[in-house]
């Protein structure tokens, strides 16, 4: 009698709410309660809850819907961890598949993104992902945790959770609207000689059912160095211990990005023990920096000891006034400049500034952001004796805008994926011999003792004059570790930027190889962009172009 009473009850749940077990349409009514409270909402594309729902509900259309499927979405999209919002190819358990082929070149890291996305009404459930690619190193899974942004003041789309912060994991537990979204890395050996290698992937349920499909990926051999073009950021030993402050720096080496740390350089110069400085210049040299930078008025001694070792080609200083107006340039960089110049020849003068009528008397390299008034890519010539690089801060001040900050790629949270990568492109493509973030991680004091445990960025308003406004991630591409005694953990921001240094490695490798033939086919313009301010918006551009110019390179071959 109480097992008929128990199959009775089954049988009644299915009959009375079908759509939640076969795939119909659902109904506001029929919503968990989760899904009751986005009803009259759209995505940050502008897509209704109920076309949401629509497409979500095709994936689930069969006889016997899964609890779950698998998503697939290149490296250039921000996921977001709402499961609705989800656009890209899924698959469902037991129904292996093969992926569009990546492209991917000998030394390089070959990267997409896996989502898991339980069926409306599923219950609570762990999953985990893996990825094996045989004739590859080691493949690397890391679970996407959002932070909270909260109301958008500048971005095209709106959302108040955005991906950022990775963690080391290839388990997720989820619920309700939540999507598990992660980032799968396989590394492209140096020797690697075939031309094709293919990763296998296998999302798990906790009960045993299993979405498994294919990403293959085309091979290029081509001999590419990313770190020759440098991609800088200042960064600060915080609280970090010694051991986890050099973890931070060679993470942020092993994506292609090189720590500034000319605090932590100049706690350590002592003239009669220079010790304590060379053993931290090797460290990172021996993890791939090539550039080094130096706070302003650096000890004469320590300048003999850079020119004993040969090192001073490899250091810079900064300039005296950061971002100055022009008279303050000229009452301060200009003198500055030139004693630099008299008392340590070949020691360089970097600085953020407008290209000043006398540019070239106060500083040895420019560095300036897309859209300044007085710089044009176009058409824009540094003075003779001036080395130009761009310049990511997203509040600089003291200058003009020729166009709107957000209308050109930059380094945001909550900026599109696409942008991170694209910058770099025009960075390179205009001539910049390097390009600096404001910060790696000097902004992690502003996100406060509890930030793990609610994951949200600072409320407050507005930065202080003579600054202003919210600037999503501005101060950080790496976040501070979860525990005491934790590891430093890498940011999406960085993998993208990580991607887009290979990228101009590629496009180097490639000049170096085919010359004039070769520089026709990495051009970026018109295909990719016209300026800064005018660039195609769609991820797959990019990544087709890229394509394009690894398929030139294998049919030269």
């Amino acid at each position: 009698m109480c097992k008929a009473r128990v199959l009775f009850c089954l049988l009644w749940t299915l009959l009375a709410a079908p759509s939640l077990t076969r795939g119909g349409t659902l109904e506001p009514k029929d919503f968990p309660e989760a899904e009751k409270k986005l009803a009259d909402s759209v995505d940050p594309w502008g897509l209704a809850f109920s076309d949401q729902m629509s497409r979500f509900q095709s994936y689930f259309a069969t006889a016997t819907p899964p609890d779950f499927v698998a998503g697939f979405a290149p490296n250039l999209v921000k996921v977001f961890p709402n499961k609705y919002w989800f656009r890209g190819e899924v698959v469902s358990p037991e129904a292996s598949r093969e992926m569009k082929p990546l492209w991917g070149v000998t030394g390089s890291t070959v990267s997409f993104q896996v989502a898991v996305l339980p069926r409306t009404g599923a219950s609570d459930a762990a999953y985990t992902v893996r990825v094996h690619a045989e004739g590859a190193g080691p493949a690397t899974v890391w679970r996407e945790e959002s932070v909270d942004t909260g109301p958008a003041r500048y971005p095209r789309m709106e959302s108040q959770w955005w991906p950022d912060p990775l963690l080391r994991t290839d388990r997720c537990e989820l619920a309700g609207v939540a999507a598990g979204v992660f980032l799968c890395e396989v590394p492209i050996p140096r020797d690697f000689k075939g031309k094709r290698l293919v990763c296998s992937v296998e999302v798990a349920k906790a009960d045993g059912a299993k979405a498994v499909f294919q990403v293959p990926v085309e091979v290029v051999s081509l001999a590419i160095e990313p770190k020759q073009f440098p991609l800088v950021a200042w960064f600060s030993k915080e609280t970090l211990s010694e051991e986890k402050f050099r973890a931070m720096c060679a993470t942020a080496l092993s994506n292609h990005l090189q720590p500034f740390v000319s605090g932590e350089l100049a706690a350590r110069w002592k003239p009669d023990a220079p010790a304590a400085f060379e053993d931290l210049v090797q460290f990172l040299t021996k993890n791939g920096q090539t550039l080094f930078d130096l706070p302003a008025s650096p000890d004469p001694k320590l300048y003999e000891f850079l020119k004993q070792k040969g090192w001073l080609a490899k250091f810079v200083t900064y300039s005296v006034t950061d971002e100055p107006p022009e008279d303050l340039f000229v009452k301060t960089c200009i003198p500055y400049a030139k004693g630099m110049r008299e008392k340590m020849p070949g020691l360089r003068v970097f600085l953020a500034t407008e290209a000043h009528a006398r540019l070239a008397e106060g500083t040895d390299i420019m560095m300036t952001d897309l859209s300044n008034a007085r710089y044009d890519p176009r058409s824009f010539v540094c003075p003779p004796g001036v080395e130009l690089w761009h310049y990511y801060c997203h509040l600089p001040i003291n200058w003009q805008m020729r166009a709107p900050l957000v209308r050109a790629p930059n380094m945001q949270i909550d900026n599109d994926a696409l942008e991170h990568r694209l910058a770099l492109w025009m960075s390179w493509h205009y001539g910049a011999k390097a390009v600096l973030i404001w910060s790696g991680n000097r902004e992690w004091p502003g996100l406060g003792k509890d930030f793990w445990a609610s994951r949200q960025l600072p409320t407050k308003e507005n930065a202080g004059y003579p600054y202003g406004g919210t600037h999503h991630g501005n101060g950080f591409l790496v976040y501070p570790p979860r525990e005491p005694g934790g590891e430093v953990l890498p940011s999406l921001r960085l993998k993208i930027l990580r991607d887009g240094m290979e990228d101009i490695a590629i496009f180097e490798a490639i000049k170096r190889k085919y010359g004039k033939t070769g520089e026709a086919w990495i051009a970026p313009v018109p295909d990719v962009f016209q300026h800064p301010h005018y660039y195609d918006q769609l991820p797959e551009t990019l990544l087709n172009k890229r394509a394009m110019i690894l398929q030139k390179v294998r049919q030269a071959e």
